[in-house]
């Protein structure tokens, strides 16, 4: 046996393996790779734009909190100056209707007065004509003397 034959035979048969590879076994292991790069360089891009996306809806949330804080603040300070309101308006209205009460009141009480007064003076009037008929009995009569009797009422009225 040769060497040089071995050799020979040993590097054309090697040839053959690598053009048989490089035709056959090396163009779908690159198209294999190239596809796995691609997918991570995907995936790399697509979990950066996961990450801007986060970043960006934690900043929407803050705005949206703070958005809906303030709403909160406003509906708080609307409903208390609504409070308020009502509350001084019921005090209004309870001021009015003790003002009518007690106008309403006074002037019964003055209606009362007047009536009594009315009251007192019949009986007075009554009381005195009793009494001067029994102290002068027949002699005075209510039709003879009419306009004194009156005129003892007015001056007793003033």
């Amino acid at each position: 046996m040769n060497i040089n034959a071995t050799l020979l035979g040993q590097m054309i048969a090697f040839g053959l393996f690598v053009w048989f590879c490089w035709k056959f076994v090396w163009p779908p292991l690159l198209s294999a790779m190239e596809e796995r790069a691609a997918k991570i360089e995907q995936g790399l891009k697509d979990s950066e734009d996961s990450a801007k996306k986060i970043v960006e809806a934690e900043a929407e949330s803050k705005k949206m909190i703070s958005k809906a804080k303030s709403e909160a603040k406003k509906v708080l300070d609307n409903a208390k100056s609504q409070s308020e309101k009502i509350i001084e308006d019921a005090k209004n209205k309870a001021l009015e209707e003790k003002e009518r009460i007690v106008g309403s009141a006074q002037s019964e009480i003055e209606k009362e007065v007047v009536n009594a007064k009315k009251s007192l003076e019949k009986d007075f009037a009554s009381n005195v004509m009793s009494a001067a008929k029994k102290i002068i009995s027949k002699e005075i009569s209510s039709a003879n003397h009419e306009d004194t009797i009156n005129q003892s009422l007015e001056d007793f009225r003033k």
